[in-house]
């Protein structure tokens, strides 16, 4: 029974030791991409302003490639002057024309990102947890706001 108790404690103190060696790499991880500007967040919950939460289940995501915005995402919502059959929506590659990064809190930085293309001008907000857990907020001249969830692809 002893036998058994210390075992228990020494498995549960290696699986915490394991754990907290996986969040540092992560947290490196994250780290690292930020400061090189290389990452792609992987969506799989999108917020539209009007409406209910949906979960999505195609391959959307965000990334960032440099000065790049490479960006992948479902729109719902109202859309004001867009060109004849909604134009490009939010799948787009283009140039960021800004981009700002900050520690919000202790594990957690917001960026913020500007681009545009033909069709609109585009302020992407990115809060990324130590973790990789993400949300991306899309601000546009010419559509409603949406909001995603999502998490940093990690291992490339």
């Amino acid at each position: 029974m002893i036998v058994a108790m210390i075992v228990a404690m020494l498995t549960g103190c290696a699986t915490s030791a394991e754990k907290l060696e996986r969040q540092a790499r992560e947290a490196a991880f994250v780290e690292e991409a930020l400061q090189n500007r290389h990452y792609t967040i992987d969506i799989n919950m999108m917020h539209p302003l009007r409406g209910r939460a949906v979960n999505v289940t195609s391959n959307y995501s965000v990334e960032v490639r440099g000065d790049t915005l490479v960006s992948y995402l479902p729109y719902f919502g109202r859309a004001y002057q867009v060109p004849y059959g909604g134009g490009k929506g939010l799948n787009f590659i283009a140039p960021i024309t800004g981009y700002q990064s900050e520690t919000v809190h202790k594990g957690r930085t917001r960026v913020m990102l500007t681009s545009e293309n033909e069709e609109d001008s585009y302020l992407y907000v990115l809060e990324i947890m130590s973790n990789g857990n993400s949300s991306v907020e899309v601000q546009s001249r010419q559509r409603d706001r949406i909001y995603y969830t999502g998490q940093m692809n990690l291992w490339p």
